[in-house]
């Protein structure tokens, strides 16, 4: 059987005899000082090893060799010359997604027998230990999500960091630890998983593990789905990375699956209640796609040239991820206010903070703060466009960041706190009633902010003379 080449050479660059001895070696020499110390408490010595194996082991330390399985090819200078191998996609993608990884999963699996012995032991003792299938599952299906995703986090940064800094790789090491903890050490699946329940995912009992062992099916089908979502985006990514044509019917479908999942799990029995959830999430996937996409301004003159040429394949493989969304999560808009009642006036329910006041207040006027939601994203999109095609493009996405954490709260909260409620509309899309107030700001912004793009783009695509 002809084994993966990359998968191959990274499992012998991970095990060596020294590791494959002491790796084990050292686990049982720390477990019988813990037990000595401890007066052999069996059941401490297991949260600690499924601590251990779980967070620092599979969430830390894994999340850290898959961001930076790539780090290494591109300091070490091999990543181009891999990138013209015969290696397809899918075989770099699991060949580094996996064998980078391969001595964690070794280490994962000792910590792992660890925790089934101190169950075997608690159980013999009367006691009731863990899940074996739940621990499981969150060291390898939990791992797989959060290396999966620190993967293509090492991706998208491989495309805008012209040198590949341990501040890119530490920026994917904590996003992929911040989904595992999210999905899978999180504590609020109790209320994610109780609206599953009632479409028939029930708990179910696994009779040949003997009794006190449930599998909550809610939690298992959505950290599984995670992980197939994670596991197709680093695929893709690394299509992107060796220059194969992409086709967006991925991201197309995923954004279909947020708009299922988003209708499935509300509550809400109204059309624009069970839309509310989605459309927020398409907003903000247009930013977080907006910000992961290399906007390379001959990139877009190219897919403008296709629209010239009514060349569809090209403009299709052309298409930025994040004006998908943008159609997305204006469908959407459209949707919500047509399904809104007249004089409709919604109000939340809370604490009364300035944020939940300015929240009211957009609700109050429900259809007008939708299309100004809408108007200024696709202010800031300009804006953002346009620092894209600056001579300093290469701070973009810096400046863009930066841009938008003073634009929208620090001068909404000032204006809320002393009074200018009625000029809110000018920096934040929350209507108040009056359309000359609403609109004619963000109007007068969209205008200078498409003047500023289109002048910077004429500049950077005019033909130089000879």
């Amino acid at each position: 059987m002809r084994v993966n080449p990359e998968f191959r050479r990274n499992v012998w660059v991970q095990f060596t005899w020294t590791r494959l001895v002491a790796a084990p070696l050292l686990t049982a020499i720390v477990c019988y000082a813990f037990l000595l110390v401890t007066h052999y408490d069996y059941r401490m010595l297991q949260s600690v090893a499924e601590f251990v194996g779980g967070s620092v082991i599979v969430g830390l330390w894994g999340t850290r060799r898959a961001a930076d399985s790539l780090a290494e090819e591109v300091s070490g200078g091999t990543w181009e010359s891999q990138r013209m191998s015969g290696l397809g996609a899918w075989q770099m993608t699991w060949g580094k997604l996996i064998g980078s990884v391969s001595f964690v999963w070794y280490c994962a699996s000792i910590a792992l027998l660890v925790v089934l012995w101190a169950s075997n032991r608690i159980e013999a003792g009367d006691g009731i230990g863990r899940q074996p299938l739940k621990v499981a599952f969150d060291f390898y299906v939990g791992g797989m999500v959060a290396q999966a995703a620190a993967f293509s986090i090492a991706l998208l940064l491989l495309r805008k960091a012209a040198q590949y800094r341990r501040l890119t790789i530490t920026l994917a090491q904590s996003c992929g630890f911040l989904v595992f903890f999210l999905f899978v050490r999180g504590g609020f699946w109790p209320q994610a998983s109780s609206r599953f329940r009632i479409s028939d995912l029930p708990s179910s009992d696994v009779p040949w593990l003997g009794g006190g062992h449930d599998l909550d099916l809610a939690r298992v089908a959505a950290i599984g789905i995670v992980c197939l979502w994670s596991v197709i985006g680093a695929y893709r990514l690394m299509r992107t990375e060796l220059q194969y044509r992409n086709l967006p019917w991925v991201w197309t479908l995923f954004l279909v699956f947020v708009l299922v999942t988003g209708l499935a799990a509300s509550s809400a029995e109204t059309t624009y209640g069970r839309l509310a959830l989605p459309f927020m999430v398409f907003v903000l996937l247009t930013y977080l796609s907006f910000f992961a996409d290399y906007r390379d301004p001959v990139r877009y003159r190219w897919a403008f040239q296709a629209v010239r040429d009514r060349n569809w394949f090209e403009i299709l493989s052309a298409i930025p991820w994040w004006v998908i969304s943008t159609l997305f999560a204006a469908v959407c808009a459209v949707v919500i206010a047509s399904s809104l009642p007249d004089g409709a006036m919604l109000q939340p329910t809370g604490p009364a903070t300035p944020a939940l006041g300015m929240f009211a207040m957009a609700l109050e006027h429900f259809s007008a703060s939708l299309a100004l939601v809408m108007l200024f994203m696709l202010r800031d999109l300009l804006v953002l466009l346009w620092l894209s095609c600056s001579p300093w493009r290469a701070k973009a996405d810096v400046a863009g960041i930066i841009y938008l954490a003073l634009v929208y709260w620090p001068l909404a909260a000032i204006l809320w706190v002393t009074g200018g409620q009625h000029l809110l509309p000018v920096v934040a899309p929350i209507a108040t009633g009056v359309a000359a107030v609403d609109f004619v700001p963000i109007g007068i912004e969209l205008a200078f902010a498409l003047f500023l793009f289109y002048a910077r783009w004429r500049e950077i695509t005019r033909l130089k003379p000879v």
